[in-house]
């Protein structure tokens, strides 16, 4: 069997990354596995504290550890707004086992992250003062070490193809 990998993908919220992630592991990935960051997150009232935030870490580490010891798997695809290294730093430092490691932040123009975003408050997903926050964010990716996918005017199938042309060069952005 191939060596497993481990395919981040990070962006802004909005952008597209659940979407992505669900269609490289639904149509494109064999033996894949999907794992949203914002699952763990998922808790009302939202609260954003230390303690809330160790917690998310340590259960997503737990559900991405358990994916990369299941031998039946070859492609793990986690999603989740990672903005900043130390986030990806945090994350990685709490994994085990042997797998490549692809690291992705896909970025877009304001207008197109605006464009994407307006369409999930129409559909009731999200909420129009989110907006400017994740507007705020998308510079931040450029400071995040991992391979830039520009999703302005591409659609999922040609972003797959974008994030499956880097895998198959085989140059993982870290192994473990």
């Amino acid at each position: 069997m191939a060596r497993k990998k481990l395919i981040l993908i990070g962006g802004a919220m909005g952008i597209g990354k659940t979407t992505l992630g669900q269609y490289l592991v639904e149509k494109r990935l064999d033996n894949a596995v999907f794992l949203d960051g914002d699952w763990c997150w998922y808790m009302h009232p939202w609260v954003f504290n230390d303690e809330n935030k160790k917690m998310v870490l340590r259960n997503i580490q737990f559900l991405l550890n358990s994916f990369i010891a299941n031998s039946s798997l070859e492609n793990i695809v986690f999603v989740w707004v990672m903005h900043q290294q130390e986030i990806i730093d945090e994350l990685l430092a709490g994994l085990h086992g042997d797998y490549e490691l692809y690291s992705f932040s896909l970025t877009a123009t304001e207008d197109e992250l605006t464009k994407r975003f307006s369409k999930d408050i129409d559909a009731g997903i999200r909420d129009q003062a989110a907006l400017q926050g994740a507007i705020d964010r998308i510079q931040m990716y450029q400071d995040v070490n991992s391979i830039k996918i520009d999703v302005t005017g591409r659609n999922y199938p040609e972003n797959a193809h974008k994030i499956l042309n880097e895998i198959n060069k085989g140059d993982g952005t870290h192994e473990n």
